[in-house]
């Protein structure tokens, strides 16, 4: 063999040796990325996903924040019966996350999560004190209210804070 050929193999092994390092290296980091974002993060706004092909009794599992899975399920009931519309995307492919709360107010932020991103669809105001429900999306001044099965409001007093 050559010496032009043995160099050009060892240049070969050494890169691609360098990129698999590389790869470990960056998978390391993204892991040590979401567990110190996990433990070191204050409690950021949580989405569920609102979609019913789990049972009903199922209950939806928050990954954090303050609010319970059984929150989230109350507000995802309370949204699956509401006359809610959207062209951007189906009532039950909607993902529901807590952006704040005001009082005895919820903003809701309604969004599809795709494969490689999210799109909010709406935003929308549920007034636990008042039995409201707001569609906020286009002016949070003049609310849009939408309409609900109004029994489901007990869950959401009793599982929401």
């Amino acid at each position: 063999m050559q010496t032009n050929h043995i160099l050009y193999i060892c240049g070969i092994v050494l890169l691609s040796s360098c990129a698999t390092a590389t790869q470990e290296t960056e998978q390391q980091a993204d892991t040590s990325t979401i567990i110190a974002a996990q433990t070191d993060t204050p409690a950021k706004p949580q989405s569920v996903d609102t979609a019913r092909s789990a049972p009903r009794s199922e209950v939806l599992k928050s990954q954090s924040g303050p609010y319970a899975p059984e929150c989230y399920k109350a507000i995802t009931d309370i949204i699956q019966s509401s006359d809610f519309k959207s062209d951007l995307t189906k009532k039950e492919n909607i993902r529901v996350r807590i952006d704040r709360q005001e009082n005895s107010k919820l903003v809701l932020q309604l969004f599809g999560n795709e494969k490689d991103h999210e799109s909010t669809v709406a935003w929308l105001r549920l007034d636990k004190a008042n039995e409201k429900l707001e569609d906020i999306t286009v002016d949070p001044d003049k609310p849009v209210e939408l309409h609900y099965d109004r029994a489901l409001i007990s869950a959401l007093r009793q599982s929401c804070p």
